[in-house]
C-alpha cells in the first residue's frame, strides 16, 4: 500500500519580513508557522522581548510550549523552581506546567513553538499589527481596555490555550525581575 500524506498541505518557506508580525504588551511576534500552515501540529513564533518583560506564571493546559534561546537570556520558572537560559538553550515545557519568565538581558530573542498549534489568536486578537521588526513604543500599543482584556481571558479559556494561575495556586518567584504583565 503506497504511503498517501493525510491532508493536502503545501510545504513553505518564509521569513520574518514575509509573516504577519504584531506589537503585545512590550514585544514583537513574528507568526512564522500559524497552525493553519501546518495542519494544526505546530505553531511557531518568532519573539523579540526587552529586559523585564514576561508573562507571571500560566499554564496551557493543552499546548507543549518549546523555547529555543535565540540571542540573550531568560530566567523561567518552572513549577517552584528557577533556572536562567541562555542564547543556545531549548527549553520544553509540557501542557499542565506551570510556567512564567522574565527577560534578563537587554533584549531576548526566541523562536517560541506550541504542539498542537495553537496560541497565535491571542496575539493576532490583543496585537497592534507591527510597521516595523522591532520592539514596539509605548505609544504604538497603547494599554488593552478592560472589555477587551475581558473577552480576550474569555476566548483564551474557550480555545483552552492558556490560564493564569488563580490566587493561592502557586508563587510568583520572579515578580522582582518583571515590570508588572497586563494583556
Amino acid at each position: 500500500m503506497p504511503n498517501t500524506p493525510s491532508n493536502t498541505l503545501e510545504p513553505f518557506l518564509t521569513t520574518r519580513q514575509d509573516v504577519p508580525s504584531y506589537w503585545m504588551v512590550d514585544s514583537l511576534w513574528s507568526v512564522l508557522a500559524p497552525a493553519e500552515a501546518t495542519g494544526g501540529a505546530l505553531t511557531v513564533l518568532d519573539q523579540l522581548m526587552p529586559r523585564r518583560s514576561g508573562p507571571p506564571p500560566h499554564v496551557h493546559d493543552r499546548l507543549h510550549e518549546y523555547f529555543y534561546v535565540l540571542d540573550g537570556a531568560i530566567h523561567f520558572q518552572i513549577r517552584q523552581e528557577v533556572t536562567t537560559a541562555h542564547t543556545g538553550t531549548l527549553l520544553s515545557i509540557p501542557a499542565g506546567t506551570v510556567h512564567g519568565f522574565a527577560v534578563a538581558s537587554d533584549t531576548a530573542r526566541v523562536l517560541n513553538l506550541y504542539t498542537p498549534g495553537g496560541f497565535t489568536e491571542q496575539i493576532s486578537y490583543l496585537g497592534t499589527p507591527a510597521t516595523e521588526l522591532r520592539l514596539p513604543r509605548a505609544d504604538e500599543h497603547p494599554p488593552t481596555s478592560a472589555e477587551r482584556r475581558n473577552a480576550y481571558l474569555t476566548r483564551s479559556a474557550q480555545l483552552n490555550t492558556q490560564r493564569w494561575l488563580l490566587p493561592g495556586e502557586g508563587e510568583d518567584l520572579l515578580a522582582d525581575d518583571r515590570d508588572p504583565f497586563q494583556p
